[in-house]
C-alpha cells in the first residue's frame, strides 16, 4: 500500500507520503535487504514501524538498519512490532536471523519539503 503525493497549499511545499509491504525472509546471514533508498537531494524524515507476523519461537527475528547501520536494540522477535522516528533518513533495510521464514510488515512515512 502506498499513499504517495500528500501535497499541502502551504508554501513550503512539504510533502506527506506512507508506504507499507510484506516482505518474507530467512536468515540473511548478517545481509541486509534493503526496503526502500532515497537518491534525492532532499532531507526526509519519517517513522518506521516494522512488525513480525512469523511463528513464535520458530521464525527468525527481524533487525532494522537504517542508513547502512543497525538501529541499536531494535530487533523485532516474532509476535512483536516496534517503531522509530529517523531524521535524515536515506535507505530502510532489515536483517533477518535464525531458522525459518519471518513475514514482515514494514510501513514507513516519509515528509519532506522542496
Amino acid at each position: 500500500m502506498a499513499n504517495l503525493g500528500g501535497f499541502s497549499n502551504n508554501p513550503l511545499n512539504v510533502i506527506s507520503d506512507s508506504v507499507s509491504c510484506s516482505i518474507e525472509l530467512g536468515d540473511t546471514n548478517g545481509a541486509a535487504t534493503t526496503i526502500w533508498q532515497d537518491d534525492t537531494p532532499f532531507v526526509i524524515n519519517g517513522t518506521i514501524v516494522v512488525e513480525n507476523t512469523g511463528t513464535m519461537g520458530v521464525s527468525p527475528k527481524a533487525a532494522l538498519h537504517v542508513n547502512g547501520a543497525a538501529i541499536r536494540g531494535f530487533v523485532v522477535a516474532p509476535g512483536e512490532c516496534r517503531s522509530v522516528t529517523v531524521n535524515d533518513l536515506r535507505s530502510i533495510s532489515i536483517v533477518a536471523s535464525g531458522t525459518g521464514t519471518a513475514k514482515i510488515k514494514i510501513s514507513f512515512s516519509l515528509n519532506y519539503k522542496f
